[in-house]
């Protein structure tokens, strides 16, 4: 019966070998009844699996890759509802479809963190330069409402931005914003109008969810290290604006380019700051 058995059957070890599957596993498959050896030795108890196995464990390790559980993959297996089968095979194919856009998004969302720290690298110099630009016009998604003006409040704020890009599916090209809509002569840090948004690649808006951002004249600077020191940047900018006959029309703009996402070290912070302006002339 032995030589018989090592003629037609293959041993729980060589099985293993041939398909690249622990012996574990294979323990495990048959204590599931997901996949029971054709053969078992009544005297050792030595496992046997059949030519025809040698499919069915190269199915299970088909579905098994694409991500089915063990409990599918056995109706799978069963082969005797051709639609379960379809139907099954189509969700899965959607899923993984759903998970290729979320990691490409993730993987964009990377790569603008990655070029900004490269950035803070190669084209920061730690000095105050203050210019006018042109700020183009982009299409950013966003969250305004009046609230308190501290740290643990923006947490909340960009999380719910995010949500908001999460749940329309859209795709983030920058960093996140602040915009600053009070007067900052009398700016309340309890009661504080302010929008955060963030760029997405998007060409049109969405009621309460994507807007034009740019197309307007604006003063740029870079704040350098700690959010507690910004004003000193702020005021300068505001010295600079009147000795160049410029007016502040509202609205600051907080470009957050490396945070505390990127970094532990306020000191390594890089803001850039931006203050819609026009000709007082």
């Amino acid at each position: 019966m032995k030589k018989e058995a090592e003629d037609k059957y293959y041993k729980i070890g060589k099985i293993s070998k041939i398909c690249n599957i622990p012996v574990r596993t294979l323990h495990h498959y048959d204590n599931i009844d997901l996949l029971k050896p054709a053969k078992v030795d009544s005297i050792n108890n030595y496992r046997y699996y059949s030519h025809d196995q040698l499919l069915e464990i190269n199915t299970i390790k088909y579905f098994k890759e694409a991500g089915f559980s063990l409990n599918q993959i056995k109706k799978l297996l069963e082969r005797n509802d051709l639609e379960y089968s379809r139907q099954m095979i189509k969700c899965k194919s959607e899923e993984i479809e759903t998970n290729i856009l979320k990691l490409t998004s993730l993987k964009n969302k990377l790569n603008v963190y990655l070029e900004k720290m490269i950035s803070n690298g190669q084209n920061f110099t730690n000095s105050i330069d203050i210019c006018v630009k042109d700020i183009p016009i982009s299409y950013v998604a966003y969250s305004r409402y009046i609230g308190p003006c501290r740290q643990d409040e923006f947490y909340l704020r960009f999380t719910k931005l995010t949500n908001v890009v999460e749940k329309n599916n859209l795709r983030m090209i920058g960093t996140m914003m602040a915009i600053y809509y009070d007067d900052y002569r009398n700016f309340d840090y309890l009661q504080s109008d302010i929008e955060v948004c963030v760029k997405v690649d998007e060409n049109r808006e969405y009621d309460n969810t994507v807007r034009k951002f740019g197309g307007f004249l604006g003063v740029v600077a870079y704040h350098y290290g700690s959010y507690s020191t910004m004003n000193q940047t702020y005021r300068k900018m505001l010295d600079w604006l009147d000795k160049n006959e410029l007016a502040f029309l509202g609205g600051a703009v907080e470009n957050y380019i490396i945070d505390a996402i990127t970094t532990s070290c306020e000191d390594d912070y890089i803001t850039e700051i931006i203050l819609p302006v026009k000709n007082i002339n």
